[in-house]
């Protein structure tokens, strides 16, 4: 069986979890690799962008994440998400478009052994 590429693997991602990514109250993100992910319209407003803007972008986590918390993002990524120990939750400071900050807290988990990942984001209270 030969492997499906990345770049077919997202819209059928998308179409699967489509229910989740249309009424999801909080911001939905799959993430394969710097140039795969997906996103609802809810993720891109809650880091002030349009969906067409953030579409156009290649995944940064300069989009969203306030440079300070970059390295902790990462950090849980890989030694918790990505090692597939569990799904993971912690807060980190976002940062929108604008400038402004925006707490917030995903709840990510690993969707293969292929370091891919599915999260959702939530303000945090």
């Amino acid at each position: 069986m030969r492997p499906i590429e990345h770049e077919h693997v997202i819209p059928q991602l998308v179409d699967h979890m489509r229910p989740i990514f249309d009424s999801s109250p909080d911001g939905v993100y799959i993430w394969l690799d710097g140039h795969h992910w997906a996103f609802n319209d809810r993720f891109a407003e809650m880091f002030g962008w349009t969906l067409a803007e953030m579409q156009a972008s290649a995944f940064s986590l300069d989009l969203f994440v306030d440079p300070a918390d970059q390295e902790m993002f990462v950090w849980n990524y890989q030694n918790r998400v990505g090692a597939l120990a569990f799904p993971a939750t912690f807060r980190f400071l976002g940062r929108r478009r604008d400038g402004t900050a925006v707490q917030a807290e995903p709840s990510a988990t690993d969707l293969s052994a292929r370091r891919s990942m599915l999260a959702s984001f939530c303000p945090a209270s």
